[in-house]
């Protein structure tokens, strides 16, 4: 019995032994898998690690030794995996200077993570130190108690991002700046609702309304404004992308109470975003008020004066600083039959006459070049193609700083005096042809009395000096030649019958020739040659000596006080020849200078009834000189004498 019961209880103990036996090699066998499973959780996460591109390190204990340092992280250090195993601090020495060691403390003593996004960092690195940028994390790392034993580190260098993200900064920054900083009027509006996203201050300073608009629709800061068509203006830039421009454009805009009238010049530009779609309008604008008042009084000056310039029958033009015409007054329309918009669309040339065309284009464009204002005589067709002469006037308008900014001319008909100055011409040629013949015959007639009377003949016992009175009559008869030679002249060259008879002579005994026979008539003046060089020209004898002659009697004829004459032959420095002819008599002003070789211009003085002649010698001289291809200058200086020097051209 006892026996039996001792196996029995054996047998159980067996069997609770083999159940013990059997849970003990479940349990092994689970914690066999679950090792395996810790070895392959140990691997990926070692894996994890060693894979990422990040740099991963995790550090352990209060002196932050490294106990596991992926590729990427020894690449960055520049060092090997001899590593692991040793103090952060040791390894990397500038993390304390930098201040990131005492940051990891914080992260073992409060077990919160800290964050970094693109810190600068300054690094060496091959022996070079440079700024970079990290965005990590520095996570705690727990035991199974919850207790902080490490810090693991993830990071990852962003040095071109946040290169590139300060380049953003700073271009937003400057755009702001700008806009604020502007005197131009600028806003940004956005959406449908045009809200006011940025306005800056010189635009608010022009709204009125304060300086919390940002954050408003447009049309409830600005209510005045939807009168005024502007809604709809804002609504087509946004809707259909195309930008809006506004020059000196009126609008009324509340200001400090009161409805302010303004000037402005504008554009709303259409904002896009990155995607090229529309998301708002810009405003950039300038308040031109002052200009826009004065633009508007001189719009209304502009149209008073073509009202007055299309009343007076004088031919009116206005043209650009370049000589562009813009404006043909009502005469010109009527004389040439032409509407406003032909006369400006052709070429004002074809307005004249085509033999006057060649010197008016020389004289317009020397007076473009100078600045010089033109006065004229030209011809000009009228609307049935006949050519009238006209009196032509052009002046420069001149800003404030003295710059041309445009030309008026006025041209004048003259046609009856050119045709009554014709007649008197003909008529003239008519007489001097009339009165040659007799006046030449009785100057042979006194020659001929002067050759076979005495000196003085007895009459009631009286001795008459007849032969100085005879030679008194043949000066006078010799001013009258020379006076209807001058009236042939003058009808020769107005109808281009002037011919030179060309020969060669000595310039210096032609003119010593001139002075002998002067002498005799003028015996009061004392006429003085001074021959600097012998010269000899080929020219027209007989015009030459007609030019000297009238030079000389003006100097004379000028010279009431002095009674002193000087003449020069001398070579100009450009191998011309030249002869002076100097008074030292009343002198000429300047602005005469320009008109003295005109037909029948005197020179004004307080005796100038008491100068003789027509006013047509200098006009002759001149003409007989140009044939010659020389000129004729003057210098004067009133009080003090006039001296006149014509040039010819030598080997012509």
């Amino acid at each position: 019995m006892n026996k039996d019961l001792r196996i029995q209880e054996l047998e159980e103990k067996s069997k609770e032994k083999e159940l013990r036996i059997a849970e003990l090699l479940a349990s092994n066998e689970r914690l066999k898998s679950e090792n395996e499973n810790l070895k392959n959780e140990a691997h990926s996460f070692r894996e994890l690690i060693h894979s990422s591109p990040s740099m991963i390190t995790l550090l352990k204990g209060k002196n932050l030794v490294i106990q596991v340092a992926n590729e990427p992280i020894l690449k960055f250090w520049q060092k090997e995996k001899c590593i692991l195993g040793k103090p952060l601090i040791e390894v990397h020495p500038d993390i304390r200077e930098l201040g990131l060691e005492q940051l990891l403390h914080t992260v073992l003593e409060s077990g919160e993570p800290q964050f970094g996004y693109e810190m600068p960092v300054y690094i060496t690195r091959s022996d070079k130190r440079e700024l970079s940028h990290f965005n990590f994390v520095y996570q705690p790392q727990k035991n199974r108690n919850g207790e902080v034993e490490g810090v693991a580190v993830i990071a990852q260098e962003v040095t071109p991002k946040a290169i590139y993200h300060e380049k953003i900064k700073n271009s937003e920054f400057r755009y702001r700046e700008l806009i604020h900083s502007s005197n131009s009027l600028i806003a940004i509006l956005k959406g449908e609702d045009m809200i006011v996203e940025i306005a800056n201050q010189a635009i608010k300073d022009v709204w009125g309304k304060g300086d919390n608009v940002e954050g408003k629709p447009l049309f409830n800061v600005l209510p005045e404004m939807i009168g005024q068509g502007m809604p709809e203006i804002f609504d087509d830039v946004y809707k259909n992308g195309q930008p809006y421009i506004a020059q000196e454009r009126p609008l009324l805009h509340q200001q400090n109470g009161s409805l302010k009238l303004g000037y402005f010049d504008f554009v709303y530009q259409p904002q896009k975003n990155i995607s090229g779609e529309i998301e708002g309008v810009a405003i950039i604008a300038h308040d031109v008020t002052n200009q826009g008042l004065l633009n508007k009084k001189i719009r209304e000056s502009e149209k008073k004066f073509r009202e007055l310039v299309n009343f007076i029958p004088h031919k009116i033009c206005t043209t650009t600083a370049e000589g562009e015409p813009v404006f043909y007054n009502n005469s010109w329309l009527n004389f040439t039959g032409k509407t406003s918009n032909e006369l400006l669309k052709n070429s004002w040339y074809s307005l004249i006459y085509h033999e006057d065309r060649e010197f008016i284009g020389e004289l317009v464009e020397s007076s473009m070049n100078t600045g010089q204002d033109i006065e004229t005589e030209l011809r000009i067709f009228n609307k049935d193609g006949i050519p009238k002469w006209h009196l032509a006037r052009a002046t420069a308008i001149k800003n404030e700083e003295g710059v041309i900014n445009s030309w008026i001319s006025s041209c004048t008909e003259i046609q009856k005096l050119k045709d009554d100055e014709k007649r008197k011409e003909s008529f003239l040629k008519l007489v001097s042809h009339e009165l040659k013949t007799p006046v030449t015959s009785i100057k042979g007639y006194i020659q001929l009395l002067q050759s076979i009377l005495p000196e003085k003949v007895e009459a009631d016992s009286r001795n008459i000096p007849v032969k100085p009175y005879l030679h008194r009559i043949e000066s006078q008869i010799e001013r009258l030649i020379r006076l209807i030679s001058e009236m042939l002249d003058l009808s020769r060259i107005e109808q281009n019958e002037l011919i030179l008879e060309l020969s060669d002579f000595q310039l210096n005994e032609q003119i010593e020739t001139v002075i002998e026979d002067l002498s005799f008539s003028h015996r009061e003046m004392q006429i003085d040659i001074s021959h600097e060089e012998k010269i000899s020209i080929k020219a027209d004898k007989e015009r030459i000596g007609q030019v000297i002659t009238n030079l000389i009697t003006n100097a004379v004829k000028y010279s009431p006080d002095t009674k002193k004459v000087s003449v020069r032959v001398f070579r100009t420095e450009d191998n011309q020849a030249a002869v002076s002819v100097k008074d030292y008599g009343i002198g000429i002003a300047l602005q005469e200078q320009q008109q003295i070789f005109k037909r029948f211009y005197r020179v004004s003085g307080n005796k100038d009834e008491t100068y003789e002649g027509f006013g047509i010698g200098l006009y002759l001289s001149n003409e007989i000189i140009e044939k010659h291809q020389g000129r004729i200058l003057v210098k004067s200086e009133p009080g003090k004498g006039s001296e006149f020097t014509f040039k010819l051209p030598l080997n012509q």
